[in-house]
């Protein structure tokens, strides 16, 4: 008895010292969520110089670099771009509390020991607690002369192609709106999206006179790139064109993420233009190519599910139906083939506008500027008011997944719900 004590007392301290092996893995849903650390929720950091600052996690009992970036902001809330018309908030190469930090969840780690090597000074502990309660840390570090060379995003201007460890995608280098190339690499199949849809619809002068522009009309031109391992932002200048006149410039901004596609659309509508218009709507979808057998199911109706089958059955009439709510308007489609993919709209600035579900599953119906005949399906949103004048934000969001799992009604949720975040200051340098 006397050896088993201090036997037992030496298993505790080990396992004490290692409890981070007995936390589970990240669930899929949650391992390539990205973490948007407000800079000012580091208060010690504020005012370093960008250049100085990295972020580091304990793996397998070593402190080490990890992939991250740090993206700065215009007054307007979006990523700032040099040239671009809205100036930044904060202070150029200096950190400011409306930058912010961005790692990928999964790259957190155990907790940091003292005593353990490190490369420059720990300015803050950043503690992160899942669904489940496992905690999971990283650390801002500067003046380190590590940094990690992973890219879980790469982009190449020039070919106007992105690429991820999940997804890739090619644009048109003169029209970012079109889609030259998608594959997404656990898909069984050929291309599995087609093309993204845009379509604006109106009355010139009056209701009678209606007019439908399509991509052929709607053209938004690169300006600039925000290159990053964590996420890739672009940023468009969007022209509404009718009668081969501008009537409408838009700010677009096209976020790429491991796993997530995001469209961020922003700008003021002129009264004076926006006049000419009656009664606007604009149509926001993703063409897919040939997903026969794929199910969809919405917000509007969850207990509904649709069948991609050619044609528009009684459960795909019933989603339509249904709506969708401005404040809850999720979208899921299972191809059924290891690919997934959920989207969203968001409102930004008070603009909150009526939306419907368009959802359209035919085997032969052709669109503009597609490579595929056929909607099968085409799912997407209809915004059906717009303000007489003033600003206009809206968020299109598209997240995919090898295959979600459960109830939609609560992964649609879990798939946009990030980690508890705790901020500690630290004063631990090397």
């Amino acid at each position: 008895m006397k050896l088993m004590k201090p036997l037992l007392w030496v298993l505790s301290g080990l396992l004490a010292a290692n409890c981070f092996a007995l936390t589970p893995p990240l669930k899929q849903i949650d391992a390539f969520k990205i973490i948007a650390l407000d800079g000012g929720d580091v208060k010690g950091a504020i005012g370093l110089p960008v250049a100085e600052l990295s972020m580091a996690a304990m793996i397998d009992g070593s402190m080490e670099p990890i992939p991250f970036q740090i993206d700065q902001y215009n007054i307007g809330g979006a990523v700032y771009f040099d040239g671009w018309d809205v100036p930044m908030a904060g202070t150029p190469e200096r950190l400011d509390v409306t930058d912010k930090i961005l790692f990928l969840f999964k790259d957190a780690g155990e907790r940091y020991t003292n005593g353990v090597p490190h490369d420059g000074s720990l300015l803050a502990e950043i503690l992160t607690r899942d669904s489940e309660g496992h905690v999971r840390y990283v650390y801002l570090v500067r003046n380190s002369r590590l940094r990690s060379d992973e890219q879980y995003v790469r982009y190449s201007a020039e070919e106007g192609l992105v690429e991820t460890d999940f997804y890739s995608i090619r644009y048109n280098r003169d029209n970012h709106l079109e889609w030259v190339d998608f594959s997404y690499g656990s898909y069984v199949g050929d291309r599995p999206l087609d093309s993204l849809r845009l379509i604006l619809r109106g009355g010139v002068l009056t209701s009678l006179a209606e007019v439908e522009l399509n991509s052929n009309d709607l053209v938004a031109l690169p300006k600039g790139e925000l290159i990053g391992p964590i996420r890739t932002t672009t940023q468009l200048e969007f022209n509404v064109m009718f009668m081969s006149v501008p009537i409408l410039n838009l700010s677009v901004q096209i976020h790429h993420a491991p796993q997530s596609l995001i469209y961020d659309v922003r700008g003021v509508i002129p009264e004076f233009r926006r006049s000419f218009v009656v009664d606007p709507t604009i149509t926001m979808s993703i063409d897919a190519n040939g997903l026969l057998g794929a199910t969809i199911r919405s917000s509007g109706n969850p207990e509904l599910t649709g069948l991609v089958d050619g044609r528009i059955d009684e459960a795909e009439q019933g989603l339509i139906d249904a709506g969708l709510d401005p404040h809850s308007n999720w979208i899921w489609v299972s191809t059924k083939r290891y690919l997934d993919f959920l989207s969203y709209v968001d409102y930004l600035g008070g603009f909150d506008s009526k939306l419907t579900l368009l959802l359209e599953d035919d085997l032969h119906r052709e669109r503009p500027n597609e490579l595929y005949p056929g909607q099968l399906p085409n799912t997407g949103y209809v915004i059906e008011e717009f303000p007489k004048s003033g600003f206009v934000g809206v968020v299109v969001s598209l997240l995919m997944s090898n295959g979600f799992e459960g109830d939609p009604r609560l992964f649609a949720v879990e798939a946009r719900s990030l980690p508890e975040i705790e901020v500690r200051p630290l004063r631990f340098a090397f």
